[in-house]
């Protein structure tokens, strides 16, 4: 598997349970990512994904800059 830096969130106080969840979400998001960028899942499926785990694709999609002939 290609190593990708993936954040898990941690903040005071946290449960062990709560860092072992933000721990599997870490895992899972790295897991989707790699298969996108080997080109095993398709990019409507990898952004569905995101958006499920809570992240706001249309910022996200700006963030990466697509549309733009330096970062596309």
């Amino acid at each position: 598997m290609t190593n990708l830096s993936t954040p898990a969130i941690w903040y005071p106080e946290q449960t062990d349970e709560d860092i072992q969840e933000e721990i599997d979400l870490m895992m899972v998001r790295s897991r989707y990512t790699a298969a996108f960028l080997k080109g095993e899942i398709h990019a409507d499926t990898f952004l569905d994904f995101l958006d499920e785990v809570g992240f706001d694709v249309f910022n996200l999609a700006e963030s990466w800059g697509l549309g733009d002939d330096t970062t596309s």
